[in-house]
């Protein structure tokens, strides 16, 4: 699973690779770049200190391009597209929502295209029907949270639906304290980022 975001303020210009849910054993230091290594020796991360002195700054999620590869071919020898296999954050479609007893949570089936998970939710604003951004297990977020399955209240959760704060997406103006709701119509099981721009609801 590849995760890759960036926020020159918050993350102090460090570009922030997550390639694998795995504890790092082993962390090594090469200038400006930064990379782990699990139990059997496969790379779990890699952090791009200074990252606008390579002369590239975008912000927040980022999809894996030619600027990211060819930096990780150059300077590590990496080919990033080899661990690009798992979408981390992917359109998912509630398809049934039920309050849990005696608490603020919902108890969701959401479709995400290749199977339907269940995901336990405390948003006020969930709701069958809706079409959300759903965090697959081993996803890495903003704050270093790892999407790990859960259970709450007894309840099975694998995942998170999620909202603008918890992506840390500051250039919108929907309601922070809720879920992010998509647009009708788009398509279930593929990557938010791919079909980002004007697919969250004013």
């Amino acid at each position: 699973m590849l995760a890759i975001f960036y926020n020159r303020t918050s993350l102090k210009d460090t570009l922030i690779i997550q390639i694998s849910p795995e504890a790092s054993i082993k962390t090594i230091q090469d200038g400006n770049f930064t990379y782990g290594l699990s139990l059997d020796n496969k790379l779990t991360f890699i952090n791009i200190f200074n990252f606008s002195e390579l002369g590239n700054e975008p912000n927040g999620y980022l999809m894996l391009d030619k600027t990211i590869a060819d930096i990780m071919k150059k300077h590590l020898n990496i080919d990033l597209s080899t661990y690009n296999s798992i979408l981390p954050f992917i359109i998912g479609h509630v398809v049934q929502c039920e309050d849990i007893p005696n608490s603020h949570l919902h108890k969701c089936k959401v479709d995400i295209g290749k199977e339907t998970l269940q995901i336990v939710c405390g948003a006020s604003n969930v709701r069958q029907g809706l079409n959300v951004i759903v965090a697959q297990v081993g996803a890495t977020m903003p704050n270093g949270l790892l999407i790990k399955k859960n259970k709450l209240l007894g309840k099975e959760s694998d995942g998170m639906i999620c909202s603008v704060r918890e992506l840390d997406l500051k250039s919108t103006s929907y309601n922070k304290d809720g879920i992010v709701e998509l647009n009708d119509g788009l398509p279930i099981g593929q990557s938010f980022i791919s079909v980002f721009a004007n697919s969250i609801k004013e």
